[in-house]
């Protein structure tokens, strides 16, 4: 398999909260060392690339073996544009495979399995998602449950057919020449690992951080 390039965007600041969620003291560790350590200990991963502003991120892994701190594109620090996160692994990665992830997510560490299920299967592209297992409404409707026919009204949830809530662990693992063929996330044959609800878990607010801080205080007190 050729080179697997592990990408981890990590910008100064935070548009949610009013601190740098990935350097802020988050149990024993910060949200940016946990993953680095979580990356590091994978046996296929070969380089581990940290795309930032932020010059203590710099300080802190330049002597890191496998990590590698590069300067985020200026142009796509404050991008909302949600295709910024491709032009980051196009900046960094020439080659190879690319797997994106992201800091924010602390309860997710099994980036090899992901690798080996991409392996396993015939597809192009791999994403973590987690499975719905209830209704998904749009306001009147049922979304994932066709109540008409002989179909029960209220099917038991176990039933209903497999829907999924992509979720920020893996976005995506695949070939760099697929996402810039594609110019997305998502390969012509997209798979799903599927995560639980803790490894799902994106630290997004300030409830997300409280939450997963005592969470992570807790399962490593």
């Amino acid at each position: 398999m050729e080179k697997i390039t592990a990408v981890l965007p990590c910008r100064l600041g935070s548009t949610r909260l009013k601190f740098d969620k990935q350097s802020a003291p988050f149990g024993d560790t910060t949200l940016i060392e946990l993953k680095v350590n979580q990356l590091l200990k994978s046996k296929l991963i070969n380089d581990i690339v940290l795309s930032t502003d932020d010059e203590k991120i710099f300080k802190k892994f330049a002597n890191v073996d496998r990590v590698k701190v590069y300067e985020r594109d200026s142009k796509l620090l404050h991008s909302t544009d949600s295709n910024s996160l491709i032009e980051v692994c196009f900046q960094h990665v020439p080659n190879g495979y690319v797997l994106l992830t992201h800091c924010t997510v602390p309860f997710f560490d099994e980036y090899d399995k992901v690798i080996e299920y991409y392996k396993a299967n015939n597809c192009d592209s791999v994403s973590t998602a987690r499975r719905i297992g209830s209704f998904v409404m749009d306001g009147v409707n049922i979304m994932n449950w066709n109540r008409t026919g002989s179909n029960d009204l209220w099917p038991k949830t176990q039933e209903l057919p497999k829907w999924y809530e992509i979720d920020s662990a893996v976005e995506p693992f695949m070939h760099i020449d697929i996402m810039k063929e594609r110019y997305d996330r998502v390969g012509y044959k997209p798979m799903y690992y599927e995560t639980n609800a803790l490894q799902s878990i994106d630290i997004d607010t300030e409830e997300d951080w409280k939450l997963a801080e005592t969470l992570y205080k807790k399962l490593n007190g």
